[in-house]
């Protein structure tokens, strides 16, 4: 079972591709959300539609959607506070006779605080399943080598590992773009990221894909201050204030 570990009801779209080519395969998805989406860890139905909506034309089941983070009251922009519970949340969705054997998560990149959080509890949940070899991550967004709130979008960092490409055709493309419409409740978020996200698809169009790797935990994603930290949104002592154990499990 193929498991896409997601902080945000719209983080989807950093692997439509992924997620539309495992579906026309026949193999099984399990989609996991591990904020609420709101702020005050309060449950979001709009949030939660929009995803099922987007998923739903892609060909994932509702049943096949988790919403944890909802359940868990665990808020936006502060899943790095919860990655032990977010860790135990997801172990307890499966049971033994259907585990993931492979677990699709955000990057290692310092773009949203949640992200990276994301990506530490996968870590933790690919050596538990012993799915790790087959895990991969994919970026979103970060701001290596830039100033203020600038940022890249789907640009994978060298030192996460193998980069493997796949280019999209033009349906793809703009298939994607159209999804994204769909996300009505966070257009204050995509009217900043939207022409980021189409610009790149436009003219690179490539779905990017890493290998896991845990020992990267033990360094910042990237020289230089993050761009949750740059944002005001996160400061890199108290990420791993809080994150600190997880890792030290992960990495020892």
């Amino acid at each position: 079972m193929n498991l896409f570990l997601f902080a945000h009801q719209d983080d989807e779209y950093g692997v439509f591709p992924v997620l539309e080519k495992l579906v026309a395969q026949g193999e099984a998805v399990s989609v996991v959300y591990l904020t609420s989406g709101t702020l005050d860890g309060q449950p979001s139905e709009r949030r939660n539609q929009e995803s099922i909506g987007v998923l739903g034309r892609i060909g994932v089941t509702e049943r096949n959607i988790h919403f944890a983070g909802t359940d868990h009251g665990f808020p936006d922009g502060q899943l790095h506070r919860h990655v032990e519970a977010g860790a135990r949340a997801v172990l307890a969705l499966f049971s033994p006779a259907d585990t993931p054997t492979r677990i699709f998560t955000p990057a290692w990149e310092g773009g949203h605080q949640d992200h990276d959080a994301t990506y530490i509890i996968a870590c933790y949940l690919a050596q538990k399943y012993r799915c790790l070899e087959s895990s991969r991550q994919f970026p979103l967004y970060n701001g290596r080598g830039l100033r203020g709130s600038l940022w890249h979008t789907f640009l994978p960092l060298a030192d996460n590992g193998p980069i493997h490409s796949t280019r999209l055709s033009w349906g793809q493309r703009l298939r994607y773009l159209r999804y994204c419409l769909h996300y009505r409740s966070q257009w204050p978020t995509w009217l900043g990221l939207y022409p980021m996200y189409a610009l790149r698809l436009l003219t690179d169009g490539r779905q990017y894909l890493q290998p896991l790797r845990p020992q990267r935990l033990l360094d910042a994603p990237h020289p230089g201050p993050s761009l949750y930290q740059r944002r005001g949104f996160c400061n890199s002592d108290q990420f791993g204030y809080h994150t600190r154990a997880l890792v030290a499990k992960i990495t020892r």
